[in-house]
C-alpha cells in the first residue's frame, strides 16, 4: 500500500514515499533458478566440484522488455503530461491524476535501461548439526541473505534469527543434546536474482532430498513486527500448531497460538506460492516446507529504506519477536529430528484436499466452467480412511506400555513416510511448466507469487478449457492412489 494512499509515509511513518523505488526481477521461463542449467545444478564454471552444460544465453528467452521501477513522484511527473486515451473505469490508481492508457503524440519518455549480462558466482553457506543416529536424515531451515538494498527486513529478519537459532542449536550440542537428525541451517545466495541459490543447492543433492528430507522451513523476510503468520504444506501443520501452544508470545501471558487466536479468530495456515527459497523444495524435489514470519505493515519492500532505521522504529522496536521465532522454528526443527514416528499431519492431506477441490468448483462456476471433479472427492475419502488407520497404529506403537517400536520397525516406517510427499510429484510436470513436478501445489504461472493448489486442473479452469479436465483427475487419482497405498505400507509396518 504505497504511503500516499493513507497517513503514515517513511520517515514520518512505515509507508512508502513518493520516493521509494522497489526492486525486484522479471522472471518469464518454465524453471526456476539459474537460467542456464534448468534440472542441472549450475557449478562452478572454474569445474572443481564438476562439469555442467550451460545453455548459449542467446538461446534462451530471457527478458527483452525493458523494466524499471519508479518512485510514485517520478511517475506522477509522467502521468501528469499524458493525454491520450483515458483509462478504463477502475483502473486509475492513487495518483491524483486523469489516468490514461496512452501518452499521446507529444509526449516522449527517455529510459536508460543499464542491466550487464555476465556470470557471477553465487554462494550459499550451509551448516550442519550432525545427527547422533540418523545422520543422513536432514530437518532443514533457511533463508536467503542477498538482499536489492540494505535488507534488514527482506532478508536480514530471517538471517539474523536463524544466526541467533544456530548457536543455540550449538550450544544444546556442545552440552551432549545433539538431534537425532542432522539439523541444516542455510543461507541462501541469489534469491533476488531468480531464487538461484537455493534452487541449485536443490538440483545438486537431489538424490539426498528424495531418499532422506524430513523438512524445510524457510525464513525469507521473517522477522519484521508483532503479528505471527505461515504457511506450509498440510503434513507440518500439526507441528506447528502444536510448537505455537508451547511458545509465550513476548510481554504478555499468553502462548503464540492464543495470541494468534485472540487476533484473528479461527487462525489458519496458508499455503506456499512462490516468490522464496521453498519453491525447489517444495515444487521440485517434494519435501514438506513453510514458511513463518512476523510482520507489521510496511512500505518499503525492496527499496533502500528497508534499513536499520525503519526496523528500530517501525519494525521490531524491542528485539523480541526474531528470539520468539527463533524460538518457534527452533522447537519445530527439534520435534521433527528427534521424533521416534515422524510426526506429519497425514490426515491434512484429506481435508486439505477437499478443500481445494471445492475452490476449483468455485473458480469453474465464477468462469462459466462445466468440470465434474466427483472422482477426485471420492478418493479423498479412501485417503482419510488410510489416514485414521495410520494414525491409531502409529498412536498406539508410541504407547509408553505398549513397548512394541522398535528401532528397525521406526526406521522402515519413517523411510515410507519420507515419500508421502513425493507421491504428489509428477514427472511431466505441469502445462509448460514441466520443472514443477508437484500436483499438489505450484506457485501463480501468471503472477509468480500466489499459491494455486491442484494447479494441473486449475490452469485448464483459468484458461476456460474443460476437455482437458478428465485427463488431469485421472493424473491427479493416480497421485492420491499412491499417497493411500504410502499410508497404507506405514500402517502394516507398525502392525505386523
Amino acid at each position: 500500500d504505497p504511503g500516499f494512499s493513507r497517513e503514515g509515509a517513511y520517515p514520518a511513518g512505515p509507508m512508502m514515499n513518493g520516493e521509494t523505488i522497489q526492486r525486484g526481477s522479471v522472471l518469464t521461463l518454465p524453471w526456476t533458478g539459474d537460467p542456464l542449467t534448468p534440472f542441472e545444478p549450475a557449478l562452478p564454471v572454474t569445474g572443481e566440484r564438476g562439469h555442467v552444460t550451460r545453455l548459449d544465453p542467446d538461446d534462451v528467452a530471457m527478458p527483452t522488455i525493458p523494466v524499471l521501477p519508479l518512485g510514485y513522484l517520478a511517475a506522477e511527473e509522467i502521468l501528469s503530461r499524458m493525454n491520450g486515451t483515458p483509462a478504463p473505469e477502475g483502473w486509475a490508481g492513487g495518483v491524483d491524476v486523469d489516468y490514461r492508457l496512452t501518452g499521446g503524440p507529444e509526449l516522449t519518455v527517455r529510459v536508460r535501461v543499464n542491466q550487464p549480462r555476465a556470470l557471477t558466482r553465487a554462494v550459499n553457506v550451509v551448516g550442519t548439526i550432525v545427527g547422533t543416529e540418523f545422520p543422513n536424515e536432514w530437518v532443514i531451515l533457511g533463508a536467503h541473505y542477498d538482499p536489492w538494498g540494505f535488507g534488514a527486513i527482506d532478508p536480514n529478519g530471517g538471517t539474523a534469527m536463524l544466526v541467533a537459532l544456530a548457536e543455540a542449536l550449538g550450544q544444546l550440542a556442545d552440552e551432549g543434546c545433539s538431534p537425532r537428525r542432522s539439523i541444516l541451517i542455510a543461507h541462501w545466495d541469489a534469491e533476488e536474482a531468480g531464487i538461484i541459490g537455493s534452487t541449485e543447492w536443490v538440483e545438486e543433492f537431489m538424490d539426498p532430498l528424495t531418499v532422506d528430507a524430513i523438512a524445510y522451513i524457510n525464513a525469507d523476510a521473517a522477522v519484521s513486527g508483532p503479528n505471527f503468520g505461515g504457511s506450509s504444506s498440510p503434513s507440518l501443520k500439526g507441528t506447528i500448531l502444536d510448537v505455537l501452544d508451547d511458545v509465550m508470545y513476548p510481554g504478555l501471558d499468553m502462548t503464540v497460538h492464543e495470541w494468534w487466536t485472540t487476533e484473528v479468530g479461527d487462525p489458519e495456515l496458508g499455503n506456499l506460492g512462490g516468490g522464496s527459497d521453498h519453491v525447489a523444495f517444495y515444487t521440485h524435489a517434494g519435501v514438506p516446507s513453510a514458511g513463518l514470519s512476523t510482520g507489521a505493515p510496511s512500505g518499503v519492500y525492496h527499496s533502500n529504506y528497508d534499513n536499520f532505521a525503519w526496523f528500530e522504529r517501525f519494525g521490531d522496536t524491542e528485539f523480541v519477536f526474531g528470539p520468539m521465532l527463533a524460538q518457534v522454528d527452533g522447537l519445530i526443527a527439534l520435534r521433527l529430528a528427534n521424533a521416534d514416528v515422524i510426526p506429519y499431519d497425514v490426515k491434512r492431506y484429506a481435508t486439505d484436499t477437499r478443500v481445494h477441490v471445492q475452490t476449483l468448483l468455485d473458480v469453474a462456476e465464477a468462469r462459466s466452467v462445466e468440470v465434474d471433479l466427483t472422482r477426485l472427492v471420492e478418493a479423498t475419502t479412501e485417503l482419510e480412511d488410510a489416514a485414521d488407520r495410520f494414525v491409531i497404529a502409529r498412536d498406539h506403537s508410541l504407547e509408553g506400555d505398549a513397548g512394541s517400536l522398535v528401532i528397525p520397525v521406526a526406521q522402515r516406517t519413517n523411510r515410507i513416510l519420507r515419500q508421502l510427499e513425493k507421491a504428489w510429484l509428477d514427472e511431466e510436470g505441469l502445462q509448460d511448466r514441466p520443472w514443477s513436478r508437484n500436483l499438489y501445489v505450484s506457485p501463480d504461472p501468471f503472477s509468480g507469487y500466489a499459491s494455486w493448489m491442484l494447479p494441473g486442473v486449475r490452469y485448464e479452469i483459468e484458461t476456460d478449457d474443460p476437455d482437458e479436465v478428465p485427463q488431469w483427475e485421472e493424473r491427479y487419482l493416480r497421485a492420491i492412489t499412491r499417497l493411500t497405498g504410502y499410508l497404507d505400507q506405514a500402517t502394516a509396518e507398525l502392525t505386523r
